[in-house]
């Protein structure tokens, strides 16, 4: 990833659904009181800005350590905690009517030694940890500090891709780092009933021209095309695969489209 990473450009504010709203705020203040602010980040701030109120597992990523944030929210929620050391990451279990899972992160970086391979991951800014992610979309987080509950951060602009209801890659290596996005894409595109924005529907028929989807090991590729069979409309998300990989065949003389 040689791409410089813009400065950080606050949104405008997010509305947080209210059944998570008091667990969030809770959140917010723990962090705050540990000098390690806490923003609501990936999915579920992509789901709520789309008006998607119902997400049941919360994204919580921590500019500190979010393993000894998580720890504080798990006694002061009454919930478990589960850490992972090694990676800087923590589950909590906040029991109550409606069981809730919150996974929680620590800033990180994430740099490739090659195609495909596990990414090498440091600490790094709130920044660089939405850098890392797949899309621009994804890449959209929510303060959760007192002051700033629920001020959008968008450096790469996710909040303009949604508007205009595109699934746009967030570098031009994004596809080659990791070719599992190139079928999380597709995911997207038919869950949302989005449209691949021009340059990232080029840099994904590139991958998929260079084979890329053939470096995933067995274990990754299956997962994905488990996820995509768990979509809304599985159908769709597999005509567009055949769409994506028929047009690759064409366009490289193997068809009988091939001019």
């Amino acid at each position: 990833m040689k791409n410089t990473i813009p400065g950080r450009r606050s949104a405008a504010q997010l509305r947080i659904p209210h059944q998570v709203e008091p667990l969030l705020r809770q959140i917010g203040r723990i962090g705050e009181t540990l000098h390690a602010p806490a923003y609501a980040v990936g999915g579920c701030v992509r789901d709520w800005w789309l008006g998607v109120a119902n997400t049941v597992d919360l994204d919580v990523t921590v500019e500190g350590s979010g393993i000894e944030v998580a720890r504080a929210a798990a006694r002061s929620l009454g919930g478990t905690v589960q850490a992972h050391q090694q990676f800087g990451t923590a589950t909590v279990l906040v029991a109550g009517p409606r069981r809730r899972r919150v996974d929680f992160a620590t800033c990180r970086k994430e740099t490739y030694a090659t195609p495909a391979a596990y990414p090498r991951v440091a600490p790094g800014t709130l920044e660089e940890d939405l850098f890392r992610r797949d899309f621009t979309m994804n890449a959209i987080a929510a303060a959760l500090s007192p002051a700033r509950f629920g001020t959008l951060v968008d450096p790469f602009h996710g909040a303009q891709d949604l508007r205009r209801k595109q699934v746009r890659i967030l570098h031009t290596q994004g596809f080659l780092d990791d070719p599992s996005r190139i079928l999380r894409g597709i995911r997207f595109l038919h869950r949302f009933g989005f449209r691949w924005e021009r340059k990232t529907q080029r840099l994904a028929r590139e991958a998929v021209a260079a084979g890329a989807l053939g470096w995933l090991n067995a274990g990754r590729l299956s997962r994905e095309l488990d996820r995509m069979s768990r979509e809304p409309n599985p159908l769709s998300c597999f005509q567009g695969l055949a769409a994506l990989l028929d047009y690759t065949v064409k366009r490289d003389g193997r068809g009988p489209a091939a001019r």
